[in-house]
């Protein structure tokens, strides 16, 4: 048997756009209860995947609306790109997160700006966060320090 898991991603307008293949699967071993469904790890593989799609498109949605300028409309040059990471629960994402620079329209006190880097401050997801300040409360500070 062979499993395929594909993602759809419809814009607003109502275009669809398959991304590629998330996870493929091939089940050919005879049935047992330690090869039913799917391994943590193999799960863990397909979210990750699943968060970077929906990351990716999330972030180039964004990146386009504010590659504009806000008074003018007029679009706004590129100066370069770095990247980020962002710390999810299924996995670190490296974001491309270009550098802009102001319209002249307007007075800025830098002439560039990280529009990616302005919006994720705290560089890591909140679940995320949640978690392990739970974790850690569970666990004794000697424990918490040697993890």
């Amino acid at each position: 048997m062979k499993i395929q898991v594909q993602l759809l991603v419809e814009s607003d307008n109502g275009h669809e756009e398959i991304v590629d293949e998330v996870q493929t699967w091939q089940r050919d071993e005879p049935l047992h209860p330690s090869n039913l469904g799917l391994t943590l790890a193999e799960s863990k593989q397909v979210l990750l995947k699943i968060q970077q799609i929906l990351v990716e498109k999330q972030i180039e949605q964004y990146q386009q609306q504010q590659s504009l300028c806000s008074a003018c409309g007029k679009k706004l040059r590129h100066k370069g790109a770095h990247s980020l990471v962002y710390r999810t629960l299924f996995g670190n994402l490296n974001l491309k997160s270009p550098r802009l620079f102001h319209c002249p329209c307007q007075k800025q006190p830098q002439k560039t700006f990280s529009p990616l880097a302005a919006l994720l401050v705290e560089r890591t997801a909140p679940e995320r966060l949640y978690l392990e300040s739970k974790f850690a409360s569970l666990m004794s500070y000697g424990l918490t320090v040697k993890l």
